[in-house]
């Protein structure tokens, strides 16, 4: 048990990861979807509001590979031979990190407590307008 507590957040996202692309792997090939990879950014923001930006950043750049290697043409290999889709991965990875960072930003603030906080007060001269 306290072995699974120390391993969890890593192999949970790579296991969430996992089974996206899995899934978006399915949809390219019976759907013939496009466009597939800005799928990962819920998971991504998901692994970023449970864990924190560091390991959702590294998340998202290992969506950003996986998308590249099994979504886009040609495949299994990391090169990917549409500069549209390449601009596409770079949008995502771009749009992936910083999604990823003000999730846990927000996510963190939520948790912080705010009874050491003054409740907000208005103040004037007292002088009549």
């Amino acid at each position: 048990m306290q072995l699974w507590e120390r391993i969890a957040p890593i192999v949970v996202p790579f296991l969430i990861i996992f089974a996206v692309t899995d899934v978006l792997y399915f949809l390219k090939f019976v759907v013939h979807a496009h466009h597939l990879v800005f799928f990962y950014l819920l998971p991504t923001a998901f692994v970023a509001m449970l864990y924190g930006s560091v390991l959702s950043m590294i998340i998202a750049i290992d969506a950003t590979l996986l998308a590249s290697f099994f979504l886009y043409d040609p495949g299994y290999t990391l090169f990917v031979s549409d500069a549209r889709a390449a601009g596409e991965l770079f949008l995502f990875a771009l749009t992936a990190l910083i999604g990823a960072k003000c999730t846990a930003e927000i996510a963190r603030l939520s948790d912080t407590p705010r009874d050491g906080l003054e409740p907000l007060t208005i103040r004037h001269s007292g002088k009549p307008r």
